[in-house]
């Protein structure tokens, strides 16, 4: 049975998982946490100095937003401090045509502001529901891996216990496999477990940031747009106030979605990469996931081995098989020069590939589920004569009945387990679950998380802007006095 040693040695491959390289990392990418030294750590959503470095990426809107601030903090100073020393005249009279231009652009503002705010909820929406599929689709894959493991080594498990009377070498060599499995399960469960709580929390964080924000600007626009026509003048300070505080608080939403921008083009160009270069030697592993993938050369070779190390035993089982037969039938007349064997099917094919092919048996052959029953009624009991047996057909020896069957039910286990071993060894349900994220899910994924940004980054303009133009209306209404919803003061309707 050395040659069933020799199988179980090769299944080795199963769990031995290699260790995590990079997959994409910008050289121009400093990482905050690490004195801003660059982030060379790849593409690893475990990672806190992965988010940290990414999250820095979105630095031009947090550096707007505090000379946003500052420049806001200076100027309310300044105004506070003119109050005390005269406080400000209001402009010089101006001709009708000059408030219904500054009307019609503030009114023009806000109306940009609205639509843009629109978007931003509707990008907002689509990149959160799009993310949330990609990361499901890739952490399903990774369950689905943590799931085959586990029936792998329920497998390993019924051979163990089958060969434990009888091979303590090899049931000691499954034990140490099954273990070794049993900490990549954990490793996996502990993967999923950390990653999908880390893009949950990122996903959320941005979904509720932009919700939140852009609430509060459509009520603060509506409300605007109230005191645009009531002309209250302490409700225009008040607005100024506010819309500067937004201004602020989206600038650092600009950011922080280019930030979300990136994480999604990191995600996208690791996924493209893998998919691209999946079979090269310089492949590297998009997450400490992959790392349980072997490469594809390396996998079939493994696969060929153990293909070729179960074609064997079987082969020399039915050599074994054959030639007791023939000793205790010991077929000498011409009539039995016809006396044949069945033999094992054999499901694995012939050299250079042994690939796994079950349906290549010939129909006269024994399926291996099939043995147990059929050595049942072929063993010889042990204090029964050989004559007797001989007449019978029985010509297996029931010393060796236990330990064969032992073999016998293990190889069946194993061919039953083949299918997951070709699974793990290939990285099917991960490879599948990356090239349909690389194929059809990216593009959307990036396109709306694009679009979120790019409404954010319109908005926050347009909000500058805007709230120019309430310093202007709140300066060129100071002191004047204006009918309900009019847009130009009474002196102005009276002279028309």
């Amino acid at each position: 049975m050395s040659n069933f040693k020799a199988l179980i040695s090769l299944l080795l491959f199963t769990s031995l998982f290699t260790h995590t390289s990079p997959v994409f990392a910008s050289p121009f990418r400093p990482d905050p946490l690490h004195h801003f030294r660059f982030y060379k750590g790849g593409y690893d959503i475990r990672n806190k100095h992965y988010w940290a470095s990414a999250a820095f990426t979105g630095v031009h809107g947090y550096a707007i937003a505090g000379i946003w601030m500052i420049f806001g903090l200076g100027f309310g100073s300044y105004l506070v401090v003119r109050s005390f020393n005269g406080g400000f005249q209001p402009f010089l009279d101006h001709p009708s045509s000059y408030f219904l231009a500054c009307f019609a652009l503030t009114a023009m503002f806000i109306l940009i502001a609205i639509i843009f705010s629109s978007l931003i909820l509707v990008a907002n929406q689509s990149s959160l529901h799009k993310s949330k599929t990609l990361m499901d689709t890739i952490f399903g894959a990774a369950s689905n891996m943590q799931q085959t493991i586990e029936a792998v080594i329920q497998g390993f498990l019924k051979i163990r216990t089958l060969l434990q009377p009888y091979d303590r070498q090899t049931s000691e060599l499954l034990n140490q496999i099954t273990n070794q499995m049993r900490k990549e399960t954990i490793s996996i469960q502990s993967f999923v477990g950390e990653a999908r709580q880390a893009s949950n929390r990122a996903m959320k964080t941005v979904y509720i940031t932009n919700l939140v924000f852009v609430t509060a600007n459509l009520v603060v626009l509506v409300t605007g747009c109230v005191i645009l026509f009531l002309h209250w003048h302490p409700a225009f300070i008040i607005l100024i106030v506010v819309c500067w505080i937004l201004t602020t608080v989206s600038w650092i939403l600009t950011g922080f979605d280019f930030f979300f921008h990136v994480f999604a083009g990191d995600t996208c160009a690791a996924f493209e990469d893998f998919e691209q270069n999946q079979n090269s030697k310089s492949n590297n592993g998009i997450m400490s996931i992959l790392s349980s993938c072997s490469n594809l050369s390396t996998s079939d070779k493994y696969m060929a081995q153990i293909g070729y190390t179960v074609h064997k035993y079987i082969a020399e089982s039915n050599s074994q098989i054959t030639s007791l037969a023939f000793k205790m039938i010991q077929p000498n007349d011409q009539s039995d020069d016809s006396f044949t064997i069945q033999k094992i099917c054999d499901p694995f094919s012939g050299p250079p590939n042994y690939t796994y092919a079950p349906g290549n048996c010939h129909q006269d052959a024994i399926q291996i589920h099939d043995l147990p029953s059929i050595l049942s009624t072929l063993t010889c009991e042990k204090n029964t004569p050989s004559d007797i047996c001989k007449a019978e057909g029985k010509f297996f020896p029931e010393s060796a009945y236990g330990k064969t069957m032992a073999y016998i039910q293990s190889i069946e286990n194993l061919i039953a387990t083949y299918p997951d071993l070709q699974s793990l060894a290939g990285c099917t349900p991960l490879k599948h679950a990356i090239a349909d994220v690389a194929t059809r899910q990216c593009k959307p994924f990036r396109a709306s998380v694009k679009l979120l940004w790019a409404s954010i980054l319109t908005l926050s303009i347009d909000l500058m802007i805007l709230t120019l133009f309430w310093i202007i209306k709140a300066y060129q209404e100071k002191g004047r006095h204006f009918s309900l919803c009019s847009i130009v003061p009474r002196n102005h309707q009276q002279n028309l």
